[in-house]
């Protein structure tokens, strides 16, 4: 039985999860895939049209990272998970995003601009997690695992 988030790694043969990290700025990007690279298969949206090809696609994805800010997007990260919660009106959807599924991933902020959004709307447009960036990586592998705990024991 495949569990969830989980893709073979055809070099090792082991299992890792897949997270999609959202992330217009390479920079960011290149620290998260240096980091992360080795246990999670990443994938990465540069805008929000990428995120919602990707999230279109139903792949098994163990958890999305969620930057807030997504120069030359529509949608900003906050407008995303609300569409991925199913909390985004349809009149506020652009093309491109009327076929993403309601999804029940995990999504964890990862933001530069923690300050600027209260924790709470964040967590009211469907985040689990709120994490500030420059990013610690600890609380960040530990954010990811409580997450997928809390999940595994909220199924029946």
């Amino acid at each position: 039985m495949k569990k969830i988030g989980q893709v073979k790694d055809r070099s090792s043969g082991r299992r890792r999860h897949r997270v999609l990290y959202v992330e217009d700025n390479d920079d960011n990007w290149s620290v998260i895939e240096l980091r992360l690279g080795a246990t999670y298969e990443l994938l990465r949206a540069a805008s929000d049209r990428e995120a919602c090809e990707i999230l279109s696609q139903s792949l098994d994805l163990y958890a999305i990272l969620m930057d807030v800010e997504l120069a030359g997007s529509k949608l900003n990260g906050v407008q995303l998970t609300q569409l991925i919660r199913g909390k985004l009106p349809e009149r506020e959807r652009p093309t491109y995003a009327v076929n993403v599924p309601k999804l029940d991933v995990p999504v964890l902020f990862v933001t530069a601009y923690a300050a600027s959004y209260a924790h709470a709307r964040l967590i009211e447009a469907g985040a689990d997690s709120v994490l500030a960036k420059p990013i610690d990586f600890t609380r960040l592998n530990l954010a990811l695992t409580k997450l997928f705990i809390n999940r595994a024991l909220e199924r029946p």
